[in-house]
């Protein structure tokens, strides 16, 4: 056998294949990004501070409860970019390995929460090199999803700007490629030159001579108030004045009321719209101007950043599909959020990852109370 030929066949089988013999359940060799910088050769350029998470308590309508902030963490890390050299850009979800091996899981959805990182690589692949500087945006779930590309990528471009870079500072962006409609909307918008995006859907591994990476805006399913000023402030520097209801549809997708029809006749009878976002590229002013918002948990609610202040909203949460995105988010906006827990046709165990497939029953009646509640306040 050449054994120097060896190295080669194993990075071919990495980049290819990557069989379970070579991979990590969890990553053996981590670091959190400002320690890296105190500890190597490279510059943390810090935004924010390390904070506490404080939020509202829920306002449950219905007689179901869910445990919605228990997979909240308890505050959020320090925030910024990591300027650093040589560093390896692994697979479409952009994870970051520096030249020593580290994993900086800073930069992806998971944060500090390594041991979900599942398939992790214990046989870093040499990477295609990239000469020059590259700036990452991207983000775990991104490639082929709008909620995530919306509200964990392109934040990342408020956190670039506030350490002091501009675009014209970067050879190459690297970059989940958005969705059709909103997401491509909203990233066209951004006037990021064509000429330097590297799509991350395709990649396996980029050796970069200089990587600035910001670090994840948030936690996973939890977002600061930053992340919503900037996005409104981005997108809809003059917002409209609201008077519309939208029930926001998800028609079409997996995890939809069972009861579709009672529920679409009683929304109508509130005078609201049936509205499916995915089929309006402007569906940010659709959502900013709305005084209400109802609608089943799902990547469609992202554009309840959008919702002016006060906004009221209504999250249908069925009980196999319990996550605090559109919690904090409306947090974040500043919304008035509610909920009302419906029971899922089919219950996972409770570690179940992902999310549920499952429809779910809407109760009419409390559906219709929770509505009464809410369009007497507006």
């Amino acid at each position: 056998m050449n054994l120097l030929a060896f190295p080669r066949k194993l990075s071919r089988q990495i980049r290819t294949t990557l069989p379970d013999q070579f991979l990590y359940d969890r990553s053996p060799k981590w670091m959190s990004s400002p320690e890296y910088a105190r500890k190597f050769p490279s510059q943390w350029h810090k935004i924010y501070a390390r904070m506490p998470n404080q939020r509202p308590p829920v306002v449950y309508h219905g007689s179901l409860r869910a445990d919605v902030v228990g997979r909240l963490d308890s505050e959020f890390p320090e925030t910024g970019v990591l300027e650093l050299h040589n560093a390896l850009i692994y697979g479409y979800h952009g994870w970051i390995f520096s030249q020593e091996g580290y994993l900086l899981p800073d930069h992806s959805w998971y944060g500090r929460h390594i041991n979900e990182m599942r398939k992790v690589p214990r046989f870093l692949p040499r990477g295609k090199r990239l000469k020059g500087v590259c700036l990452s945006l991207a983000s775990d779930f991104a490639v082929g999803g709008y909620g995530h590309f919306v509200t964990d990528c392109i934040p990342r471009l408020e956190l670039f700007h506030r350490a002091g870079f501009q675009l014209s500072d970067v050879d190459y962006i690297f970059c989940p490629k958005p969705t059709p409609g909103n997401a491509q909307n909203l990233f066209e918008q951004l006037d990021i030159p064509v000429d330097k995006l590297i799509w991350a859907d395709d990649n396996v591994a980029l050796r970069v001579d200089t990587l600035l990476a910001p670090t994840f805006p948030g936690t996973r399913r939890n977002y600061p108030q930053w992340v919503a000023a900037f996005l409104q402030r981005q997108f809809l520097p003059s917002p409209p004045s609201p008077n519309r209801r939208l029930y926001i549809s998800r028609d079409g997708y997996k995890r939809n009321p069972t009861n579709a029809d009672a529920v679409n006749q009683i929304l109508l009878r509130y005078d609201f719209e049936i509205y499916h976002p995915e089929q309006n590229a402007n569906s940010h002013q659709d959502f900013a101007e709305a005084t209400i918002v109802v609608g089943p948990s799902g990547s469609a609610l992202t554009g309840l950043v959008f919702c002016q202040l006060g906004t009221k909203v209504l999250e249908l949460i069925p009980t196999d599909h319990v996550y605090p995105y559109y919690y904090t988010l409306s947090d974040a906006a500043g919304l008035d959020y509610g909920c009302l827990v419906c029971r899922s046709n089919r219950e996972r165990n409770p570690d179940a990852f992902g999310p549920s497939p499952s429809n779910f029953y809407v109760n009419e009646d409390e559906l219709e109370n929770a509505l009464a509640i809410m369009t007497r306040e507006v």
